[in-house]
């Protein structure tokens, strides 16, 4: 990433089980600390996966859920929580986010994003999030337990990890360390996200932006047609020297990793799908601001769309509603889609973009799924997380009414059946100058 980065070079399976192993140590360390029994009564208990039980019970012992239910008896000794007249729901997930990557962003020591050059898949953010950001606490004690973290930069911006809102290493935090592949597809057009034209784009002839998109979509197809050619060697151990660049493109390439290609026209996203199947790759849309354009043939091939920003204003030439309304639109489709702040200081803000969405048009259920299950299946990690069920982990909070409506209090956060300490940053902020002396006071 930028000098000074702590991110490196990581690519193949040795990585993926080393890791691996580290998270497993830390949760197990967890697990033992926390042995005592959680029970959470009382409380509407919302799963996401099934129907909501009234007056429910959710039982946690270490970082796993071991029972929901209605007549869910609690173990004698088990520290119970009454959520009698609130809602339990399972934690959030952002599913693109610079959390733990970016602390202040007008301050360059503060931002650990990208790294020179276009191509760059051996980069992954799994070392390089800050434990100790104070963002963190921020965004989960408004209900969000898990975030993707990715990098940015260049063509291809490295891999992105999904870590757990709480945890004192990265290895302690991480819940899947090489999770997606980070592409950004080469604009088609030139009208930019937000309609008319970046500056760098403004300067270009209609037949130089042209040309130099064919090039950019050429040179992007050239290097997943190496990375298909050296993932194929690798399998039959026909590689005489390991490359370090082309070992991170392994697993996208056999399918095991998904490619998020970053994508906003509906010229850009098919163009994006068309390469995912002719590579066999496992493809997912990010950002797609005119995936409602397509929606028909996202959902016919299954590729799910993780959205941008749904606080945001349209393109130029689309309707004004066209980003409020597009997460109705792909639900309607059969499209599986996620929400996402794209961001770290504003990723506590995800329920939000569900909330915008919901007054136009989207189910309020669907708006929950894309917040919580949804997410989870595109990451490849919804048998552990983004409802609650037996065998899942602990990862869910106690608040006093629908997390959509910005007028709710989370009460209580869990992440990984650990109880979260709720104060934060701003809550110490706002007691500090709550309680300033009057004027005059000596």
């Amino acid at each position: 990433m930028m000098a000074g980065s702590r991110q490196r070079r990581i690519g193949g399976r040795k990585v993926v089980s080393t890791w691996a192993a580290v998270v497993a140590l830390a949760c197990a360390l967890a697990a033992v600390a926390q042995a005592q029994v959680v029970a959470v009564v009382g409380g509407t208990v919302v799963p996401v996966s099934g129907p909501r039980i009234q007056n429910g019970t959710v039982l946690i012992e270490g970082e796993r859920i071991t029972a929901v239910g209605a007549d869910v008896q609690v173990p004698a000794g088990a520290r119970v929580i009454d959520a009698s007249g609130k809602f339990v729901y399972p934690g959030m997930i952002d599913a693109w986010s610079r959390v733990g990557l970016r602390e202040i962003g007008s301050v360059l020591g503060g931002n650990d994003l990208e790294e020179v050059g276009d191509f760059n898949p051996a980069i992954a953010t799994v070392v390089a999030v800050n434990p100790n950001s104070d963002l963190i606490p921020v965004t989960r004690v408004n209900g969000v337990t898990t975030a993707l973290s990715v990098p940015s930069g260049g063509r291809i911006s490295g891999v992105g990890t999904v870590i757990d809102l709480d945890g004192w290493t990265p290895a302690e935090m991480t819940r899947v360390p090489l999770a997606l592949l980070v592409v950004s597809y080469p604009p088609l057009e030139r009208t930019a996200g937000r309609g008319g034209f970046s500056g760098a784009r403004r300067r270009l002839s209609d037949e130089e932006f042209a040309r130099r998109a064919r090039r950019q979509v050429r040179e992007l197809e050239e290097y997943f047609e190496r990375a298909k050619s050296y993932a194929e060697r690798r399998a039959r151990n026909a590689v005489p020297e390991i490359d370090r660049q082309m070992e991170a493109m392994v697993l996208a390439m056999r399918g095991e990793m998904p490619v998020g290609f970053s994508a906003n026209t509906s010229p850009e996203i098919m163009a994006a799908v068309r390469l995912g199947e002719r590579f066999g790759l496992s493809t997912v849309i990010v950002g797609g601001r005119q995936a409602w354009r397509v929606a028909d043939s996202l959902a016919a091939r299954g590729v799910p769309v993780i959205l941008g920003s749904v606080l945001s204003t349209p393109g130029r030439d689309d309707p004004f509603d066209a980003i409020y309304a597009q997460p109705g639109v792909l639900a309607r489709a059969g499209v599986t889609f996620a929400f996402s702040t794209g961001d770290a200081a504003n990723a506590r803000n995800l329920p939000y973009h569900a909330a915008i969405a919901t007054a136009h048009g989207l189910d309020p259920d669907t708006a929950l799924r894309a917040l919580t299950l949804w997410p989870a299946r595109i990451l490849g990690i919804d048998d552990e997380v983004g409802s609650i069920e037996q065998g899942k982990v602990a990862n869910l909070f106690i608040a006093d009414g629908d997390p959509l409506d910005v007028r709710t209090t989370v009460e209580q956060v869990f992440v990984r059946g650990r109880a979260i300490e709720m104060s934060t940053r701003h809550t110490k902020l706002y007691e500090r100058f709550r309680t300033r002396p009057a004027a005059g006071h000596p």
